[in-house]
Parts: C-alpha cells; structure tokens; sequence
C-alpha cells in the first residue's frame, strides 16, 4: 500500500523518485515506513499539480520482472490500477488479521465511509 501511494507521487506527480528498501520485519519498523509514506503525501505541493497534465498525460509504469506498462492518463493510472490495487492489499491484510484473531470489522475497516446522521 504504501508502494502504491508513492509511486502515484513519481510516476503520476512526477516527484523524484523515491527509494524504500521494503525489509520491515517489525510493527515498529512498518510504523515508521507508514509515517514516512505520509511525510511524501504530504510533501506533495497542491498548489503547483496541473489536473490537466495528470489527466491527459501518459503514464509508463516500470517493473523489474514483468516489463513496463503504458495507461493512457494519469487519471487512468489512478483508477484502473493505484486505487485497486492499493484496496487489494488493505483487503487482503484485513483479511489475514481476521483469520488469525484480531477484532476487526466492518467498521475498523470502512470507518470513514460511514457519517452517522
């Protein structure tokens, strides 16, 4: 998830790239690797992104084993492939954490969709 998140920021946002070595083994280590990937977030300047590039421009996505992918926008990028996937990998951690015993619902996981009136 937190690949996902940066690599919108380089390949859709066109930040530097940005290097995470991806050998967490501890709670406290994903911890810091989840405050890190807020920090890039956050370091995103809103007032210079331009929509329309985003939105118009192609983006390659480049990977190591399996060649590199074209999407037609950066709006694509984002719908077809950063939003699924980075959904497909909270589902899968919910459910793992549920199938070994953690408390977790519905709620923990949609929390925010949820508004009580």
């Amino acid at each position: 998830m937190s690949n996902t998140a940066k690599f919108f920021c380089t390949r859709v946002l066109l930040l530097p790239e940005i290097y995470l070595d991806d050998t967490e083994s501890t709670f406290e280590e994903l911890q810091a690797r989840i405050t890190r990937t807020i920090e890039i977030l956050r370091s995103v300047d809103e007032a210079g992104l331009d929509a329309k590039k985003v939105a118009e421009e192609p983006v390659i996505m480049k990977t190591g084993k399996m060649g590199d992918f074209k999407f037609e926008s950066g709006q694509a990028y984002l719908s077809e492939y950063a939003i699924p996937n980075f959904h497909f990998h909270m589902t899968t951690s919910y459910c793992i954490l549920r199938h070994l015993g953690v408390p977790l619902g519905a709620f923990d996981y949609m929390s925010d969709v949820f508004h009580k009136v």
